[in-house]
């Protein structure tokens, strides 16, 4: 677990944010480089990517498909959300307080991706389903995949390491286990868990992206940790290699963002054990230049 001063990212930030960034970036740029090359070695069609709510698999998963493509490798991406039932096609499964378990794999076609990536591993051709997460239902669009020879089919979701999936593939994948393996020390006895962390990246793409109000994101957060340690953390044992995705001048750019949405959630981040995520906000020094960030970074798949 790295441990990430609060005091050290705001001196940075204040004292040369271009620099900051750009280190960080460079950073996770040399981590993506190392992976790649351990998958190039490995010699395997199917790449399996794991990780928690809001650990940046859709943007990992992109880098180290280019990475390998740099490296002479042809990739397919494959996103195991599109593998989620249509919100009206199926019961939604409840926790055991009734409520609606919405990162439980029942919510997915689990044995339709894999028997998909059963098919692509011998080199037969399949059909990828699309799911709209603006209205939650799986749309008529298709997309035809077929591997050729040495290529590698990328897919990434929270289920991916699931032994469901992973039971018939002993032979042709690899899986890479990412989440943020950091925390923030805010003051010598006090420290944001990495989970929390992650919790400010999700809430702010749920509201950009997923039409879903920091409230409600709030409201799921313990459903979403109940999952992770349920249906991700069983199967952390199936990666061959751990990403820490964590960007140290990410808060910088998202605490600003966050704090304008928490104004009346006080008792629901409470009931979450958000506290103290919304205590800390208004002590990181923000950055409001997005040009700063590439393109490519992470943080894009949060803040757009």
């Amino acid at each position: 677990m790295q441990t990430v001063k609060l005091s050290e990212i705001n001196e940075r930030s204040r004292s040369d944010a271009v620099g900051f960034v750009q280190e960080c970036e460079d950073q996770y740029a040399k981590t993506i480089e190392q992976v790649a090359r351990q998958v190039l070695d490995a010699k395997k069609p199917i790449l399996l990517l794991n990780g928690p709510s809001s650990s940046g698999k859709t943007t990992t998963a992109r880098r180290i498909e280019h990475q390998l493509e740099c490296m002479g490798v042809q990739t397919h991406s494959i996103s195991m959300d599109d593998y989620y039932y249509s919100r009206h096609a199926y019961v939604i499964p409840t926790d055991e307080e009734g409520r609606m378990d919405l990162e439980s794999p029942l919510c997915m076609d689990l044995p339709m991706l894999s028997e998909h990536l059963k098919q692509l591993a011998v080199g037969e051709s399949i059909e990828v389903p699309h799911f709209d997460f603006m209205t939650r239902c799986r749309t008529e669009e298709r997309t035809e995949i077929r591997l050729g020879k040495d290529e590698v089919a990328v897919i990434e979701g929270i289920h991916s390491l699931n032994d469901v999936i992973t039971g018939g593939l002993k032979d042709s994948s690899i899986g890479i286990y990412m989440a943020v393996g950091s925390q923030l020390q805010v003051t010598p006895s006090k420290l944001i868990a990495p989970h929390q962390l992650r919790f400010i990246r999700r809430a702010v793409r749920d509201c950009y992206f997923r039409n879903s109000p920091v409230s409600e994101t709030i409201d799921m957060w313990r459903s979403i940790r109940r999952g992770e340690r349920l249906y991700v953390h069983p199967y952390i044992k199936n990666a061959m290699a751990h990403i820490n995705t964590y960007l140290p001048y990410e808060d910088c750019f998202l605490a600003g963002i966050l704090k304008q949405w928490l104004p009346g959630c006080e008792s629901l981040l409470e009931q979450a054990g958000l506290s103290d995520v919304a205590e800390v906000l208004d002590q990181i020094e923000q950055i409001s230049d997005k040009t700063l960030i590439p393109q490519n970074s992470l943080m894009r798949e949060f803040i757009g």
